[in-house]
């Protein structure tokens, strides 16, 4: 049922607050829902406290995420907006109008695209070649040149004193060695030198892209998988991948809107660079997914994310062309070992503090929360980090004995090593399209704390976590008091957080799936047919 026009408003804050009202009450639930999303975003000012009241039932002070945001500047204010409209046909205006400035944009677009591409060239390719022959003696080395060969491109690759540079990358690479598997590495990026490095086991060849290229001439691969794929890497490859079979590996940030992560702007210039971001990554998505030498499969690290993509670049990847693949756990390194009860009083958050996805201020909330309770005395909390907003920590806890705050980064052997050592994982979000973090400590037997946000409920359930709605500190607080007065509900959900993160994440659940369906092991499958996902 369509929403009925309201009466002519009048300058009155008051009518314009109760006619929006009226007119929000006979929307469907996904309209109220996009109207209050938008709503957010609105300037600070009475109108919005007003409109707050109609909208929520309470004053619009403006969310936790929001702290520091400058919108003001960007929004489209209501008045500008128009006050003849209903709220229904300002929303189908938004959405249509610029969907469609969004197409025209990207003919315009791909034509400059295509003109350049044709008189371009790849003057470094015969330089390249001489790295290449370089790097194929030390890779293959011993290796019968006949059996196929999976390449893996990625933006970062981790090396010695970069340690965290796409290391589940890494941990993949490492499986696919141990199965027998011949794998070439090659680091694609605009100012990236051109080089030959080994790291733990790794061969890998780097530079702006001209290897690459090199290497998909030379070779017809079993595979190729790409990790974290923007523009620039589909720009170097896209021309050689006629002869390959390709998938395309999403992990989230490659294909992610503005508005998801609207609580990290501080400027209007950060919303405006990052809505332009956005619309260039609509732009190659449709690109890539057109393509006729394009992926054979999009793989996503969980089905939420698969959804939210599709959402987010406005397109749709075909049930046959779509897979999920979980992060692989190393469950033989962040392995099970049964709980003391006590352990239920000591907490960990281990996490990087770089951006407000990962919710730093709201683990200050909780512990600060748990100070006032009968049970800060018994409990003992360790932070390890480092970002810009780590200093929260420092800050808040610099007097409490009982919290450790370390800012630093954590190597995997150590954290699994911490994971024994305590009892709940502190690990409150606002965005995830997995939580590999979350599922190795889930793994070691802690108990999480988190938020039933984006994919987190994929991975857990109350059995095995204490979880609490978004932005909800007092509902992690009350949770942990749970835990903290009832030993036994703390041994169950460790047991069943292992199990959980055993039987999902774990290699027989992740990695092996992901092997068969690349064609590295010897169950090579139907790239076409395997486990697609509505």
């Amino acid at each position: 049922m369509s929403p009925q026009v309201p009466r002519p408003i009048r300058s009155s804050g008051r009518q314009l607050a109760g006619a929006v009202g009226r007119a929000a009450r006979r929307f469907p639930k996904p309209v109220k829902n996009a109207g209050r999303e938008f709503f957010d975003l609105l300037p600070d000012s009475d109108m919005k406290h007003r409109l707050g009241h109609v909208l929520r039932g309470t004053p619009a002070a403006g969310r936790k995420y929001a702290r520091g945001a400058a919108y003001s500047d960007t929004d489209v204010p209501l008045v500008n907006r128009g006050s003849t409209y209903t709220a229904g046909e300002v929303s189908t205006y938004l959405q249509l109008e610029a969907a469609y400035l969004r197409r025209r944009l990207f003919a315009v677009q791909a034509t400059a695209r295509a003109v350049g591409n044709a008189a371009g060239s790849h003057e470094d390719d015969a330089a390249a070649g001489v790295l290449v022959d370089e790097y194929l003696r030390l890779v293959d080395v011993g290796e019968e040149t006949e059996a196929g060969a999976h390449l893996v491109v990625v933006n970062v690759y981790p090396s010695v004193g970069n340690e965290y540079g796409n290391g589940f990358v890494h941990r993949r690479i490492k499986y696919y060695l141990e199965a027998g598997a011949r794998v070439h590495v090659v680091v694609i990026g605009p100012e990236t030198e051109s080089s030959v490095y080994q790291y733990d086991g790794v061969t890998v060849i780097t530079g702006d892209g001209s290897e690459a290229r090199e290497l998909l001439r030379r070779t017809t691969y079993r595979s190729v998988g790409v990790h974290f794929m923007g523009r620039y890497i589909w720009d170097q490859i896209q021309d050689d991948l006629k002869e390959q079979t390709f998938f395309c590996f999403m992990h989230g940030f490659e294909s992610r809107r503005w508005v998801r992560t609207r609580y990290n702007y501080r400027s209007p210039d950060q919303v405006d660079a990052a809505i332009a971001d956005t619309v260039d990554r609509q732009a190659l998505w449709r690109e890539v997914l057109a393509h006729p030498w394009g992926p054979v499969k999009f793989v996503f690290v969980s089905d939420w994310w698969r959804r939210a993509s599709q959402e987010d670049m406005e397109l749709v990847y075909p049930a046959a062309r779509s897979e999920v693949v979980h992060n692989v756990i190393e469950t033989k390194l962040f392995r099970y070992v049964p709980k003391d009860p006590e352990q239920r009083f000591r907490l960990l958050w281990v996490r990087s503090a770089s951006n407000f996805n990962y919710g730093s201020d709201i683990a200050i909330e909780v512990l600060t929360k748990l100070r006032e309770t009968a049970h800060w005395d018994r409990i003992e909390a360790r932070i390890i980090g480092d970002g810009r907003h780590f200093g929260g920590f420092e800050s808040a806890f610099e007097d409490d004995a009982n919290i450790t705050v370390e800012r630093r980064f954590a190597a995997q052997d150590e954290i699994a090593r911490l994971h024994r050592d305590y009892g709940v994982f502190l690990v409150p979000s606002r965005l995830d399209s997995q939580g590999v973090s979350r599922d190795e400590a889930m793994a070691s037997g802690l108990v999480p704390v988190t938020n039933t946000v984006s994919a987190i409920p994929e991975f857990v359930d109350e059995t095995c976590a204490v979880l609490a709605p978004g932005e909800d500190a007092d509902a992690m607080v009350a949770g942990l008091i749970r835990l903290f007065e009832n030993p036994e509900l703390f041994r169950r959900m460790s047991s069943a957080a292992a199990e959980r993160a055993e039987r999902q994440s774990g290699p027989d659940a992740t990695i092996r799936k992901e092997m068969r369906m690349l064609g590295i092991t010897a169950e090579t499958v139907d790239p076409s047919s395997e486990g697609s996902q509505a």
